[in-house]
């Protein structure tokens, strides 16, 4: 039994030193430039504004446009929107 596993060791031991001589070196990652605010060019009139499909990558990689968000979701801006839909 001792000898079999040991066999069953010995071999994983040389799968994993084969695997570790052979490793590829990672690729460097490329520095990403900070994200700009997503603005069509008109003011919101609800403070902020809104990302759409095409741009919402973009638009939330930027801190500014969550900070806006989070403002939007805890003001009263909230209720006054809420009050358009019905």
């Amino acid at each position: 039994m001792a000898a079999i596993l040991s066999t069953y060791a010995g071999i994983f031991g040389l799968v994993k030193l084969k695997g570790a001589m052979s490793a590829k070196k990672p690729i460097p990652a490329v520095a990403v430039a900070a994200a700009a605010p997503v603005a069509t060019g008109a003011t919101s009139k609800w403070g902020f504004e809104p990302p759409t499909l095409e741009t919402f990558d973009a638009w939330s990689e930027n801190e500014e446009n969550w900070n806006k968000w989070e403002a939007f979701m805890s003001g009263p801006l909230l209720d006054k929107w809420c009050d358009t839909l019905g």
